[in-house]
């Protein structure tokens, strides 16, 4: 019976780093690297981080710290593990000792003068407000879930940090942080180049923030606009949570290796997409505003087609080859739900559980919330074999 491995924890700094320091079997201490093994356990990690913040407030709570080094992450899975609080320590089966410490851990820091401030709590620091003072909110939360969130994927430090700030000394902690709630101006605000990432010192946020798809980029410039001081433009618990669905949804992993969001896709003219290492042909499916990538193997979720908008984990239909009709895909419904699609002879039919509908130009399928999503390519630009074939299907 093999051993069961030991769950590897790291804190947003040990992300941002890359690295993390734990101690060999001498005691020495050395540095291992710290990466999530997927880009799904990253994004399980971060919605993760959204759903504690969405429990948090519908609970009536607020965070009242901003405190990063409260939040571990499993680097296998995603998992999210935070701290609990030192009363609840002994509950815990903590010993006297453990449970002080813990005390003087969590009274040490609770508060700190850092990037995590939403710019109104700086403004109160700044007129003398003591830490037990600070009026923590919804939205203070919110500014502290997206300054986190930034520095996790991007692996950098703080939004407001580019050349206006590398390039100017700041006597104390609370002087930058002040000048940042002040003046401060996100770093990848588009067509800004007073603070843009300095290279050389912010070499991973130039290169991962070329990595991501647009939605989640604009989800930070939104979040970060006038220096994150608009509260109301803050992003929601269920914001973030819609755009890392989006996300998961987004990341394609090919049969030959390839692994990837469809930005890295080979557009073609006719409106399909190609993986860039073996030329796997993806047809788009689209509501209109949203889009579903079908490719044989590619699985599809309750989130996509079923009424849970959240639910992104029960798979309900695939991508697969007709036994009869080789060379024909068509999506295969294994849910509960009931669809309606239309067929090539141009019948509309239920499509039940077991049941498939054909990927052909011209499909147009509703899944059970009755939303409406066709295929529909571009038949002028595409050779003419190729449309022979889509036609045919």
């Amino acid at each position: 019976m093999s051993e069961k491995k030991e769950t590897v924890w790291a804190s947003l700094r040990e992300i941002c780093d890359e690295t993390r320091t734990v101690a060999d079997e001498t005691g020495r201490k050395v540095k291992k690297t710290a990466c999530f093994s997927t880009m799904k356990a990253l994004l399980e990690g971060a919605f993760h981080l959204v759903e504690y913040f969405e429990k948090l407030h519908r609970e009536g709570e607020v965070f009242r710290s901003n405190s990063a080094d409260m939040f571990r992450f499993s680097l296998a899975t995603g998992e999210m593990q935070k701290r609990e609080p030192a009363k609840k320590e002994k509950e815990m089966g903590r010993t006297e000792d453990e449970t002080a410490a813990a005390d003087v851990l969590l009274a040490a820091g609770p508060v700190e003068i850092n990037e995590f401030l939403a710019p109104e709590l700086v403004e109160c620091i700044k007129e003398g407000t003591t830490a037990e003072e600070l009026p923590f909110t919804v939205e203070t939360d919110r500014y502290f879930m997206a300054v986190f969130l930034f520095e996790y994927f991007f692996h950098t430090g703080s939004p407001f940090e580019g050349k206006k700030m590398v390039n100017r000394c700041f006597l104390s902690p609370l002087e930058k942080e002040v000048f940042r709630a002040e003046q401060g101006q996100f770093c990848m605000d588009l067509g800004e180049n007073e603070n843009t990432p300095v290279k050389g010192i912010q070499d991973k946020l130039i290169h991962y923030w070329e990595e991501y798809p647009d939605i989640l980029k604009k989800m930070f410039q939104r979040a970060f606009m006038d220096g994150g001081t608009l509260c109301e433009l803050r992003p929601t618990e269920v914001d973030w949570k819609q755009t890392l669905v989006r996300l998961m949804m987004d990341y394609q992993v090919c049969g030959c290796g390839f692994q990837g969001f469809s930005n890295r896709l080979r557009p073609k003219e006719n409106g399909t997409l190609l993986c860039p290492v073996c030329g796997k042909t993806y047809y788009v499916l689209s509501d209109g505003m949203n889009r579903i990538l079908l490719a044989e193997g590619v699985k599809l979720y309750a989130c996509q087609t079923g009424r849970d908008a959240f639910d992104k984990d029960t798979v309900t239909a695939v991508v697969a080859e007709n036994r009869q009709k080789k060379g024909l895909y068509g999506i295969k419904n294994v849910s509960k739900g009931v669809w309606r699609g239309l067929f090539p002879d141009g019948s509309t039919r239920e499509i039940k559980e077991g049941q498939g509908i054909p990927i052909w130009n011209g499909m147009q399928v509703r899944f059970e919330t009755g939303e409406e999503w066709s295929l529909r390519l571009m038949q002028k630009a595409a050779p003419e074999e190729e449309r022979q074939d889509i036609e045919s299907r």
